[in-house]
């Protein structure tokens, strides 16, 4: 039981005196308070114990404006990203994460198409633009291959003995075991020295002239050949693709950061390549060009997930693109070849964003009224089975000028007179268009969310 202060004062006062000491008066104080641990501690108290978190400003928009359209098309709207779902934000949290500075890894981007892509034109635009804005980060992928005369890719080197490879593709050179990779393109031979070789772009180019980690993507199999890698003309060493199962596999080299050449030669066996990537370690965007000639969704569905997948996790892409559609015309096949080719990637790399865009615009005759009605017809139904599936969707043949736009382009250089066919004004041109697209809709993402890119850069899967 607990004495009255009273009491304590009486019992204090004996003791002095019983002492002997002069009697001094006693501070009627009250006891020291003792502080329960579940007792509430004051706002002002706990302001002062915890530090204030660092204010996260919003971004400026000179960080990652692009610049002026090109004035060609200056009376035609680049026209919004479609994306209700928001599947774009995860990859505009990277980008917001890259221009803050707090990026460990690029920014990947993948763009497959068809014979529109096989040239680079509307990727190698892009890429250039945007590099050109957050630091030149590498080239990229390119396939290890020319199945077509005509394929090219911009700011990088590539060649090969071209006699001694067969060539493989999707469309025009097909391999019954359906390992064409995820580009859909490869190349092979039994030919022992047979070569094939990738290397940084000529000085005078604006970009890709540095690389600091290369990949070289081939395919392991049982009896598989074997094959050497050299860098700027000296081996580096010498890699052998026999496995007990089949599948594709990648040698990764870090190179002094500089002008290099990449060489494969083959010294036994069948060695089947599909491509290499070469990148800088300082985080850009990096545009992955994956065209394909005369592709569709439907040769796709064709494609051994054993050697695409693998690439696929490798490459770690924020977004993947398709710009498919000049060869498609089934219609009532379409979603389904769609989501199943989609889905492969859904379950290979999950929480991608997937943005699908329509096709370029075609006209069928010069002296035509009016645009390709199948083309006008596909492109609504790609933009209905995108938001359908929750994926984004662009309407490219709509920033093209929309109805007979392919025949502008042709009379004013930027179209080939096949009517199919963007030239290299025109794909520099719809590129840039299109980086802008997908900017427009950051700086819509960052208005809704002004924290973007804030939080550290989370680990890479």
């Amino acid at each position: 039981m607990r004495m009255s202060r009273l009491v304590l004062v009486a019992l204090a006062l004996a003791c002095q005196k019983t002492s002997g000491e002069n009697p001094r008066p006693l501070a009627l104080t009250a006891p020291p308070r003792v502080t329960s641990p579940n007792a509430s501690v004051s706002s002002a108290s706990l302001a002062a114990a915890v530090p204030e978190k660092p204010v996260c400003n919003p971004i400026e928009k000179a960080a990652y404006d692009l610049g002026p359209l090109d004035a060609k098309l200056s009376a035609v709207p680049v026209g919004a990203i479609v994306d209700e779902s928001h599947d774009m934000d995860a990859f505009y949290a990277r980008v917001a994460r890259l221009v803050r500075g707090k990026a460990k890894d690029h920014v990947r981007i993948a763009v497959y198409g068809d014979s529109n892509m096989t040239m680079d034109y509307i990727t190698g635009s892009m890429r250039r633009l945007l590099q050109g804005k957050f630091g030149d980060g590498g080239h990229g992928y390119v396939a290890m291959a020319r199945p077509w005369g005509w394929y090219h890719h911009m700011d990088v080197n590539q060649t090969l003995g071209e006699s001694k490879w067969t060539k493989i593709s999707t469309s025009t050179d097909q391999v019954h075991d359906g390992h064409y990779g995820f580009a859909n393109v490869a190349t092979e031979t039994s030919n022992v020295g047979a070569w094939s070789a990738v290397a940084t772009a000529d000085a005078a180019q604006p970009i890709g002239t540095a690389v600091s980690s290369i990949d070289v993507f081939y395919m392991k199999r049982p009896m598989g050949g074997s094959f050497t890698v050299k860098i700027d003309g000296e081996k580096s060493r010498d890699v052998v693709a026999a496995s007990t199962e089949t599948t594709a596999a990648f040698e990764h080299f870090d190179l002094p950061d500089g002008a290099h050449k990449l060489e494969v030669v083959v010294n036994t066996g069948n060695v089947r390549l599909f491509g290499a990537s070469l990148e800088r370690k300082t985080p850009s965007i990096i545009v992955d060009s994956l065209g394909t000639g005369a592709l569709n969704y439907e040769q796709m569905l064709h494609v051994s997930d054993a050697s695409r997948t693998p690439m696929l996790q490798r490459r770690k892409y924020d977004l993947v693109v398709f710009l498919i559609g000049t060869n498609l015309f089934a219609p009532a096949y379409h979603e389904r070849w769609m989501a199943k080719d989609i889905g492969w990637i859904e379950d290979a790399v999950p929480k991608t964003p997937i943005l699908i865009l329509s096709p370029p615009d075609i006209e069928l005759h010069r002296d035509d009224v009016h645009s390709d009605p199948r083309i006008v017809t596909l492109s609504k139904q790609l933009g209905d089975i995108a938001k359908r599936h929750d994926w984004a969707f662009w309407d490219f043949r709509a920033a093209m000028g929309g109805d007979m736009s392919m025949i502008r382009f042709a009379r004013a250089g930027l179209g080939a007179w096949d009517l199919v066919h963007l030239t290299h004004d025109g794909g520099t041109l719809m590129g840039n268009r299109f980086a802008h697209a997908i900017f427009d809709g950051f700086d819509a993402y960052l208005k809704a969310h002004p924290e973007a890119g804030c939080d550290d850069d989370p680990p890479r899967n």
